[in-house]
């Protein structure tokens, strides 16, 4: 990617060999996260998601951190969603004590506690208690 005039739009992406593609800015984000994460450049994926608000959310972000095996550099990101994603995005990244902490903050914790109960399972009774004992703090 070559940097575009200032006198250009945002969304034009160009290449010598070919040409000039139109994209919308969100069509941008989007293929330039998913390029980022696939090249496992973490810290130009951590420098474009700071570079300004993200018009496609932080969503993006982690799921292209858990397709490419960087559970921890996932966890960036879901700090930057409303609670009810990030609950849902820690037990995607298996951290379901953090997903417990955070439907205790939330306003549908009763909700969002059972969905994380319904993750775990019946057979992970420890881990059933530990959730339990956070959600009645």
């Amino acid at each position: 990617l070559e940097r575009e005039p200032k006198d250009q739009p945002k969304a034009v992406v160009s290449t010598q060999s070919t040409g000039e593609f139109r994209v919308s800015e969100r069509k941008f984000w989007w293929l330039k996260v998913r390029a980022l994460a696939k090249a496992r450049n973490w810290s130009e994926l951590e420098k474009f998601g700071r570079s300004k608000k993200s018009p496609i959310g932080y969503r993006p972000f982690v799921q292209a951190c858990v397709d490419n095996n960087n559970k921890g550099e996932a966890v960036k990101y879901v700090e930057k969603l409303p609670r009810e994603q990030q609950v849902d995005c820690y037990m995607e990244i298996d951290m379901p004590e953090k997903a417990a902490e955070t439907a205790r903050l939330s306003r549908g914790s009763d909700e969002l506690f059972e969905r994380i109960l319904s993750q775990i399972g019946q057979q992970n009774t420890s881990l059933r208690e530990k959730i339990n004992a956070i959600r009645n703090s």
